[in-house]
């Protein structure tokens, strides 16, 4: 079968995997990659950074010729996109004050999915509050490829039953989460460097130094990028990277990334005509910004009510703070579970969770008509030892009951977007087992750090 001609391949030398390999150049900038029989295969080797032009002259000088420096279309694409940072925060399901995290995983052993002592993506989902957080999942399309996608969600499924945001393989979305992103845990991947250049605070989840070549822009970064830390509480660990944006250092390598920032557009199109012989169109060429995910926000629901710890903090002045952590991706006593209590579903599937649970869960559309009239409330916490039984009512509020039979009708009077029915739950809970059963009360409620404060009344039913 005969190869094809020089004259029929523009190579684009890329930072993929990684910011190059152990090759003397960047990734494809060797001997191997550029020659057959002597000969310059590709008519044209675009390269993102002068950098790789002088990388070029030591690996593989024949090539230079054929070489043009054109910038980067992915870290223009992402730039031109920052501006819609909130377009696509909302496309993803985000609620005001809610910090996306991305977590960004090349393939091969080394990566985040990879490597067997990394578990950075189950424990980002499992340590950060779950209504202040959200969890991105950036995985290389060659995983996918390599294990399938039923295999990928098979191994991801406890993430994406707690709402891990997973898109598909061929879908561009990873670029508008950098966009709409408050932090990236990241490996040797290129979208650690372009969450580098972007200036998102980040930190390592895993990192394959075997595969990086020494001396390159990513071997800079994995020096100076934190390290997912095995002991520290992940919420500290973000909490710890406020100064990365004005770090002069991890700026300087962001810059690797383009030694033709905001022109890739111009300077490709200038290469094709030039190399079809034919004038350019006379308006400039410009970069879309990155398109808002028609299918997001990637995740799926359960028909129940998924079990969560809940840390509920009282204040001086009454006002309780809560945050709740999925229960299944628990791994033991960690400090953020040391005061919580179980809130789960009363139908959940896995009943150990319904058996243990300090407040059990009752959605609407699986209530009676009237709740407080019908027996089985008071049997069932009677028969699950549990402290307080809530049934869903309307605007997200609850009916609650209690173990002595008193009954709570608990309502929001300030419902902020993150209110929720379970969240209203433990917070009467919470409450109540620190101030008594009241006739009548208002709570002052937060989630977390969120910006809006909820009030709910409790009124005896």
């Amino acid at each position: 079968m005969a190869r094809p001609t020089a004259r029929d391949t523009i190579k684009s030398c890329r930072r993929e995997p990684g910011a190059g390999s152990r090759e003397p150049g960047a990734f494809g900038l060797d001997d191997d990659s550029l020659l057959h029989a002597g000969e310059i295969v590709p008519s044209a080797i675009a390269l993102s950074h002068q950098e790789q032009y002088d990388r070029l002259a030591t690996s593989c000088p024949p090539a230079l010729p054929r070489a043009v420096v054109v910038g980067d279309p992915c870290i223009d694409q992402l730039r031109a996109g920052l501006p819609f940072r909130e377009t696509y925060r909302r496309a993803f399901g985000l609620l005001p004050g809610q910090r996306l995290v991305v977590v960004s995983s090349t393939w091969g052993g080394g990566s985040i999915l990879g490597s067997p002592h990394a578990d950075a993506l189950h424990r980002t989902l499992a340590e950060l509050p779950a209504d202040e957080f959200r969890v991105f999942a950036a995985v290389h399309p060659n995983s996918f490829y390599g294990h399938g996608p039923w295999q990928i969600h098979s191994w991801l499924a406890p993430l994406l039953d707690h709402g891990l945001l997973l898109p598909p393989p061929d879908s561009g979305a990873w670029k508008a989460a950098l966009c709409a992103a408050d932090f990236l845990v990241g490996d040797h991947g290129s979208l650690t460097m372009y969450g580098a250049a972007l200036g998102i605070p980040g930190l390592l989840g895993a990192f394959d130094e075997s595969t990086v070549a020494p001396g390159s822009p990513m071997a800079a970064l994995g020096r100076l990028l934190p390290r997912l830390s095995p002991t520290r509480p992940v919420p500290h660990q973000l909490a710890a990277l406020a100064g990365q944006r004005d770090d002069p250092e991890l700026r300087a390598i962001g810059e690797t990334v383009t030694s033709e920032p905001g022109r890739c557009a111009e300077l490709l199109r200038r290469l094709f005509y030039d190399w079809l012989k034919l004038d350019e169109p006379r308006h400039p060429a410009s970069v879309p910004a990155v398109p808002v995910p028609e299918d997001a926000p990637y995740t799926r629901r359960l028909p129940h009510t998924p079990p969560m710890f809940v840390d509920v903090r009282p204040a001086d002045d009454g006002e309780v703070t809560v945050r709740r952590y999925p229960a299944p991706l628990q791994r033991g006593h960690e400090p953020h579970l040391a005061a919580a209590h179980l809130a789960a579903d009363r139908d959940d599937p896995d009943r150990r969770w319904p058996h243990s649970a300090d407040v059990l869960l009752v959605p609407r559309g699986r209530t009676p008509t009237h709740p407080e009239d019908d027996p089985w409330s008071a049997f069932t916490a009677a028969s699950t030892g549990c402290g307080l039984l809530a049934a869903e009512t309307e605007d997200a509020g609850c009916l609650a009951l209690l173990p002595d039979g008193t009954r709570l009708r608990v309502t929001w009077r300030e419902r902020p977007a993150w209110a929720s029915f379970p969240v209203a739950a433990s917070a009467v809970y919470a409450w109540t087992l620190r101030n008594g059963t009241p006739r009548t009360a208002r709570i002052p409620v937060r989630a977390g750090d969120l910006p809006d404060r909820g009030v709910l009344d409790l009124a005896r039913s």
